[in-house]
């Protein structure tokens, strides 16, 4: 059936990657490409602890920016992750929307850490199902706390 004049073509729900990348860039307030390597962006919100993003090295498979989005607490003099989490950013482009991919997961106590592409060419689907989910959730409980960014240094 041809469409009527005017008439829009029905958009496609977004995809859990894609939802992701606009929920950061809105946490963060600003679009992800702009982050700066080798700045510490310190996110918080009162009554909860601080998120820590950093950019770090490129993707060496696709060159998408990786960050790492980190909750860090002290215990026994040492600094902890919980959690920490590599994710990998791809901007958007025209007619596309932006990505954000879970990488890795890591925790200090008790200690875990999990890889979504354990080595080259391979890939674990369960685990990444289940990190972009969590992420997913983290993401959302960050803005519902609050969070916003207060601070960057190099």
């Amino acid at each position: 059936m041809p469409r009527q004049p005017g008439s829009r073509t029905p958009r496609r729900p977004l995809s859990l990657f894609e939802r992701n990348y606009r929920r950061l860039e809105a946490i963060i307030g600003r679009p992800l490409p702009d982050l700066e390597s080798g700045v510490v962006y310190r996110l918080q919100a009162d009554g909860f602890m601080d998120l820590v993003v950093e950019v770090l090295s490129p993707c060496p498979v696709t060159g998408a920016q990786v960050l790492s989005l980190c909750h860090y607490f002290e215990q026994a003099g040492d600094i902890c992750q919980d959690p920490e989490m590599e994710v990998r950013a791809f901007p958007p482009r025209e007619g596309h929307p932006g990505l954000l991919e879970a990488l890795t997961f890591q925790q200090a106590i008790p200690p875990v850490y999990s890889r979504v592409y354990p080595e080259p060419g391979k890939v674990v689907p369960r685990l990444k199902r289940e990190l972009n989910s969590f992420l997913g959730v983290w993401l959302r409980n960050l803005k519902a706390q609050g969070h916003r960014l207060v601070s960057e240094r190099a």
